[in-house]
């Protein structure tokens, strides 16, 4: 899924259709090995405090919360065209 909105920079960049099969392969296998890898760090964490109040009270609450407001924030400038983020 994350190749097929890359798509269009490659294509501004002159890819034409032939040439887009391979850098989007690599751009895909990039974003999911980078998130196996995020994983595997954090899995192991995550695992051993589980039992913690905290973590179940106090992180696992905030870090959803985090997670759905920039969720919310990235739906706003993209569907409106807002610039709440700098970049």
């Amino acid at each position: 899924m994350h190749g097929f909105g890359f798509a269009g920079p490659l294509q501004d960049l002159g890819l034409t259709q032939g040439q887009l099969a391979l850098p989007l392969l690599g751009f895909n296998l990039g974003v999911e090995l980078g998130q196996l890898v995020l994983v595997a760090l954090l899995l192991p964490v995550a695992i051993a405090l589980r039992r913690a109040p905290i973590y179940r009270h106090a992180l696992v609450p905030g870090a959803s919360a985090a997670v759905a407001l920039l969720a919310l924030v990235w739906v706003l400038e993209r569907s409106l065209g807002w610039t709440l983020l700098a970049s």
